[in-house]
This record gives C-alpha cells, structure tokens and sequence, in this order.
C-alpha cells in the first residue's frame, strides 16, 4: 500500500471519529452538514480551476485523482454521513457512521497488504477484517446483534458497484445508508 492511501485511511478514520463526537455532544445537527456538503462541493468545482490553500493541501496529499470532480470521495463521505443523520436514529446513525469509518479503511488495508483470495475483485481477508473493525466500534452505539447485522450489509455493499448512467456511486455513501437500513430494519424484527 502506498503512503498516500495509508493518510487516506487515517484521514477518513479522524474525520469519522471527529463527525461522530460533534452529533454524540449535539454539536452538529443535519443543516450543518447539508451546508458542509454544498460548500465543499462549491470547493471541488472551484479546484478544478484555481488552487484553493487548504483544500489543495488535502486534494494533493490524500485524495485519488478525479478530474471531474476532485475531492469526490470526502463529498460522498459527507453525504453519507448527512443521510445517515437525516434518516436514522442517532445511535443507529452513530453505528452507522463507527461502519463507515473503520470498515472501508479496515478493509482496503487489509485487502491491499494480506489480501489472498478474491471475490468481484475485492480481497475476502480485507472485508472480514473490515466487518470485524466496523462491528466492534458501532456496538459502541447499539446492541451487538444490530451491529453485526449492520455491519455485514455495509461489508456487502460495499463490495457490490452501484452506476447510475455510467457513475460510479461511491461506497462512503452507500455503506452507512445500507447499513442504517438493516439496523433499522432488524431493530423491527
């Protein structure tokens, strides 16, 4: 694995743990992170042609190349957080948040680095090491049961590629809403 994926992975780590303190200590409520979403958003666009400080350090240090839009995976990370927020229960949303944050990064260092057998092109060993991580911080916010259930289905999602007109939509928002989708749904059964 090269550098610039290792800060990716701790990057989406403290920006996940740092989302979930801010909606536990009600310090972040879901306009916040719509306004988050549109500004950096507006901050993609603008990158494409000017150098903007802080956001070029990021885009250049931690961000996989995307001339289209850069910073496409930090936006999809915030608007997974923002449905999941504007969806869920908050500890259903805590959970779903704790999957997101060490499951994806779990699983594509894992993957990457021990990774031996593969299915739809993505390394088992990675996603179970992923499910393992994701499950044991979102039994922080639910009961382990929904937490694993949770976990699995954001694991399976994720490994699963979602285009929509020949878009490629993003695992950051598609492991939390699937995620907070099976807790819920299991929380009623």
């Amino acid at each position: 694995m090269n550098e610039r994926e290792l800060g990716r992975g701790i990057v989406h780590i403290l920006f996940g743990i740092a989302f979930v303190i801010l909606i536990i200590f009600d310090l972040l409520k879901v306009w916040h992170l719509a306004v988050l979403v549109s500004v950096a958003l507006i901050l993609a666009f603008l990158s494409r042609e000017i150098r903007v400080p802080l956001v070029s350090f990021f885009l250049h240090n931690f961000e996989r190349r995307d001339a289209r839009l850069p910073g496409k995976n930090f936006i999809f990370f915030l608007a997974g957080i923002l449905l999941a927020f504007a969806l869920f229960p908050k500890d259903v949303c805590l959970a779903s948040i704790a999957i997101l944050t060490f499951a994806d990064p779990v699983s594509h260092f894992i993957g990457e680095n021990f990774g031996r057998i593969s299915i739809f092109g993505k390394n088992i060993e990675g996603h179970l090491a992923g499910f393992i991580a994701g499950s044991l911080f979102a039994i922080m916010f639910v009961k382990p049961l929904l937490a694993f259930i949770g976990c699995f289905f954001g694991v399976l999602a994720e490994l699963i590629t979602i285009k929509i007109q020949e878009v490629k939509i993003d695992d950051d928002l598609v492991i939390p809403v699937v995620a907070g989708l099976a807790m819920v749904l299991a929380g009623f059964l």
